[in-house]
């Protein structure tokens, strides 16, 4: 090798040896220093700055944010959800000063307070509500059950106190929260924004879970000639709905004075208190009339033969209840008793006439036959319920397949189905009254068959929107939905 490569070679070597001591000279810089405990701060995923202490910017956050404390009468403001610290440790970095973070964030981002989240699942949806206390949920819960259920027999249930009814009453099978089944409510620990909605205290959250988001401060003033009956039925109310958030209004029957503020407000419970009774009652036994056929009567006039008269009967039950609305089927037991039978009313009606016609046919507006077997349960009156208007009578009781009769001598309008009512039948009578039957679970008769009083037409069912085996018994003078006008059909029975 030349003299001159040599040297080239020599100075090629000097370069990079210095290079490759260069690192080394560095790590033994940094050797001499530990590396630093600090953390990065991400919002919404995205790294925003590095700071030394993730306490420090907690505790700067709530000594800021004292309105939110005062606000929501908490001793601490957490971070925001979308705030994330996380331990970072390094020789060198741009440290930003955790006051700095506060100020990019303070605008924008919204803090949060310790508490609760109750989950409610209802209609296959979860339902969420913030609490600060968690015992305030369950004092609400106890405030919406005492809205159904009576003090007095709360307080028996709970006990455990075995009850004997002698001759008539009611108690307390089973009571539960139908939303709890199936673990279907939950309560956890969270951290909740402060732009979402919490209930603060037991009254304000028992008026949420009682009326939803109606109005629940709706008022009236008592005026002359004022019953709890009319106050109801003029605010849309079902009576029931009005003695509940009158819980001093004992009965339909209480007095009310003139300028007495009551609360018309309709309660719309979030959650569904279901209340499982035995129950025994005395029911009346409303006579029937019997028709008889006289042909030495001129055709179409009628006598009484024998005046009815009602009998009374102790009937044993087992009812199922949601948020004190009766839910069907109301299932009668064994046993019921007979204590004044009925004595039925024998009408006689003339067929004397020049043809021979069929009796059964002669018009007769009056009379109606009851459409289900004798000893049964009405769980829902005709009127307001629930804020919607009820147009019929719920009879329950008598069995899923039990007889459906035709109310009175017609002909049959329509025999149809449809999502709502299930299976129906329309029955056209004299003096333009027609009635309807449904959510059968068989019909029985045709279009335009003619049919006679008492007459069996159908089977209960539970088809359609039906919420378990019941008749939806139904009254109009008109023709149903087509300009008809509904009535109540218990003003068809004396």
């Amino acid at each position: 090798m030349s003299a001159k490569n040599r040297i080239l070679s020599i100075l090629i070597t000097i370069v990079l040896s210095v290079f490759c001591l260069i690192p080394l000279f560095d790590f033994k810089a940094y050797a001499k220093e530990e590396p630093k405990d600090l953390y990065r701060v991400y919002l919404n995923g995205k790294s925003i700055g590095v700071i030394k202490s993730k306490d420090k910017l907690e505790e700067y956050i709530n000594e800021e944010q004292k309105e939110l404390k005062e606000e929501y009468d908490v001793s601490k403001v957490y971070l925001p959800k979308g705030l994330y610290i996380s331990e970072y440790k390094t020789y060198n970095a741009n440290i930003i000063k955790e006051e700095d973070i506060y100020q990019m964030i303070k605008d924008t981002e919204k803090f949060t307070i310790k508490g609760y989240t109750v989950t409610i699942k209802k209609n296959n949806e979860d339902l969420k509500i913030n609490i600060l206390n968690k015992k305030d949920f369950e004092n609400s819960v106890t405030s919406v059950v005492k809205a159904f259920v009576p003090e007095e027999e709360l307080s028996v249930y709970l006990s455990g106190e075995e009850v004997t009814i002698t001759t008539v009453g009611k108690t307390i099978e089973n009571l539960y929260i139908k939303e709890s089944l199936d673990n279907g409510i939950k309560i956890k620990e969270s951290y909740i924004p402060s732009d979402e909605k919490i209930y603060m205290n037991e009254k304000e959250l028992t008026r949420y879970l009682l009326f939803g988001d109606k109005d629940s401060d709706k008022k009236y003033t008592v005026r002359s000639g004022d019953t709890v009956n009319t106050i109801a039925e003029n605010n849309q109310l079902a009576v029931s709905e009005l003695l509940i958030v009158n819980p001093d209004i004992k009965s339909e029957n209480t007095l009310l004075s003139i300028g007495q503020e009551i609360s018309v407000a309709l309660v719309s419970p979030i959650i569904t208190i279901v209340e499982e009774d035995f129950v025994v009652e005395e029911q009346i036994i409303k006579y029937e009339t019997q028709i008889q056929y006289d042909n030495t009567l001129p055709w179409g006039s009628t006598k009484i033969k024998q005046e009815g008269q009602d009998g009374k009967q102790r009937v044993t039950l087992k009812i199922m209840k949601e948020n004190g609305n009766t839910v069907p089927p109301a299932i009668i037991l064994p046993g019921t008793k007979v204590l004044t039978s009925a004595i039925d009313r024998i009408k006689v009606v003339g067929t004397m006439s020049a043809t021979n016609i069929d009796p059964s046919l002669i018009p007769d507006s009056g009379d109606w036959y009851w459409p289900t077997l004798r000893t049964y349960y009405i769980s829902s009156p005709f009127g307001w319920r629930a804020g919607g208007f009820h147009d019929a009578i719920d009879i329950t009781g008598t069995g899923y397949g039990s007889p459906i009769f035709a109310a009175n001598n017609g002909i049959v309008y329509k025999v149809y189905y449809d999502n709502i009512g299930g299976y129906q039948i329309i029955i056209a009578h004299a003096s333009n009254i027609y009635t309807m039957y449904a959510h059968l679970s068989s019909q029985g008769v045709t279009a335009g068959q003619t049919v006679t009083r008492g007459q069996r037409i159908g089977a209960m069912g539970s088809t359609g929107m039906s919420t378990g085996t019941h008749l939806h018994f139904a009254s109009y003078v008109g023709i149903p939905y087509r300009g008809g006008t509904v009535f109540n059909p218990m003003s068809l029975y004396r």
